[in-house]
């Protein structure tokens, strides 16, 4: 992705320094293109989320786990939308876009869809998490 002018790790070890003593959990969803730095980001937080998951490809991966330190990890949670699609979008107006080099308005595709994601199990008592499930409804 761009080249950033924050470093990311250093921002959100911040914000979770200023909130973690008003939440009972906490979530972070890491945008970004390289399996590498989610996996970074992932046992970074570890012991200082309680969910640190991924997004950015679209599609969810089978690597779901709880870290050392207790934080439930994914390294991309998946989409919702239509399966067949370019990640959501038209393929025709995507394949353009690729094949051409040219600029073309993405528009979301139709038909049956599908929904992908985690369900996080989490202890009641000291918001630990359990169980991760991973889901794919279509």
């Amino acid at each position: 992705m761009n080249v950033l002018t924050e470093n990311p790790f250093i921002i959100v070890d911040e914000l979770i320094k200023k909130i973690k003593n008003e939440a009972n959990i906490i979530v972070v969803d890491f945008h970004a293109e390289a399996t590498a730095e989610k996996v970074a980001m992932g046992n970074f937080l570890d012991g200082k989320a309680n969910i640190v998951f991924g997004t950015h490809t679209h599609v969810l991966t089978a690597d779901e786990r709880i870290l050392p330190k207790g934080t439930a990890y994914i390294t991309d949670i998946g989409m919702t939308g239509p399966i067949n699609s370019v990640i959501g979008m038209d393929i025709k107006a995507s394949l353009k876009r690729f094949v051409t080099t040219l600029p073309e308005k993405y528009k979301i595709a139709e038909g049956k869809c599908m929904l992908t994601g985690c369900i996080f199990d989490i202890n009641e008592e000291d918001c630990r998490i359990k169980e991760i499930h991973r889901i794919n409804i279509q």
